[in-house]
């Protein structure tokens, strides 16, 4: 019995063979932003929307004691830096394996900034908590960027592409990567790793339907799914643009057509 597979079909529950990730994992980096006041609010959405898994941190877990039903799957996020600090893109441990277990957690997430003059100490936790997931078979959901005062803007396809295969190297079951600007680059970054691939929802959009019809674009690659925060919590109708998401992700809807049969019934 392989306890990985297992827990990842936690996650992947859907015939797509997708996943649709919430991170709400915002608050240590970022302090009370807008969208996040009310956590139980926006995991009752997320869990109604469609939402395959949250990323929460340890104490954020407790909002789902009360519930009732099925619940998605849960990675409880391992990593941490604040605006507050000198070092923000770098990331440092503030959980363990054994003690996302401990709590019910499904898996857990890992925050990595190449780049960053702190990499080496990234690196070596990364090899760290791949070591003990692979000692407990829990599922390694592996955040990448290249972040850094030496990193050029704009950011090129080639460093996502090595930060995707870094991460496939190094034992990620899942991987969530910027968008490139290139979707055959996209294309090609997910052919070369025997994980998937999902990709984050970017900073904030102010037209939901612009931001779905640019993400539909992007499923067509063959990801393996989307991580989408700040453009569903703090979307002026966050519960639409979830179920929108969902049914794109799960259902092969287009843009316009998810956007309008995710209006909440009358």
């Amino acid at each position: 019995m392989n306890g990985k597979n297992l827990r990842l079909k936690r996650f992947m529950r859907s015939p797509s063979g997708r996943i649709v990730i919430f991170p709400l994992d915002h608050g240590v980096s970022c302090g009370i932003i807008p969208g996040l006041e009310d956590m139980d609010r926006v995991i009752r959405l997320g869990i109604g929307g469609g939402a395959d898994g949250f990323v929460l941190h340890k104490g954020m877990m407790r909002f789902l004691d009360p519930m009732i039903g099925t619940l998605p799957g849960v990675f409880m996020h391992l990593s941490a830096s604040t605006q507050l600090g000198p070092a923000f893109h770098r990331k440092v441990l503030v959980g363990t394996v054994e003690e996302a277990i401990r709590r019910g957690a499904d898996g857990v997430s890992l925050h990595i900034n190449l780049g960053d003059a702190h990499e080496p100490e990234m690196l070596k936790d990364f090899g760290r908590i791949g070591a003990a997931c692979s000692e407990w078979q829990m599922p390694l959901l592996t955040m990448i960027y290249v972040r850094g005062a030496a990193v050029p803007s704009p950011l090129p396809d080639s460093a996502i592409a090595h930060c995707t295969r870094l991460a496939a190297e190094l034992g990620a079951d899942l991987i969530k990567i910027p968008s490139p600007q290139d979707e055959e680059a996209l294309e090609g970054i997910v052919k070369s790793v025997p994980v998937p691939v999902v990709v984050a929802g970017g900073s904030r959009k102010d037209d939901p339907l612009t931001f779905l019809e640019r993400m539909g674009k992007t499923l067509q690659t063959g990801i393996g799914g989307v991580a989408i925060g700040r453009n569903i919590f703090q979307s002026e109708d966050p519960g639409r643009l979830m179920r929108a998401v969902s049914r794109m992700v799960h259902e092969n809807a287009g843009a316009a057509e998810a956007w309008e049969s995710g209006k909440a019934p009358d």
